[in-house]
């Protein structure tokens, strides 16, 4: 994959969108399951790994349900995604005490379905 278009791909606000799809079409949250867009509605833990000032391409995207709420923070890997032709995405999923649950690599096909990479 081009330099360039990977440059474009990685500004937060296109990764953001682009792990707001992972989220809802992964099933990484319960149907009934919802998105908190705002950062200040977190758990205090959750919070603490919000860093909008990071210059590293991180975005997060939180989602809760009666049970549970979780934060997914990710960056694109441009290596990888130069490797495979697509975007990659270096996910970690967070749990409402801030606790480390998941971290995996995904990328999507052609047609938006999103499937873990075997690293």
């Amino acid at each position: 994959m081009e330099t360039r278009r990977l440059r474009t791909i990685q500004q937060p606000s296109h990764i953001e969108r682009l792990l707001e799809a992972l989220v809802s079409r992964a099933k990484s949250v319960t149907k009934d399951g919802y998105q908190i867009r705002d950062p200040s509605a977190l758990a205090p833990q959750l919070q603490a790994l919000h860093n909008p000032g990071h210059s590293g391409g991180t975005s997060l995207a939180a989602g809760s349900n009666s049970f549970e709420t979780c934060l997914f923070t990710c960056e694109m890997s441009l290596p990888r995604s130069r490797e495979r032709g697509v975007p990659v995405l270096l996910v970690n999923r967070y749990g409402e005490n801030g606790e480390l649950q998941d971290a995996g690599s995904w990328t999507s096909d052609p047609e938006g379905k999103w499937q873990r990479c075997a690293d």
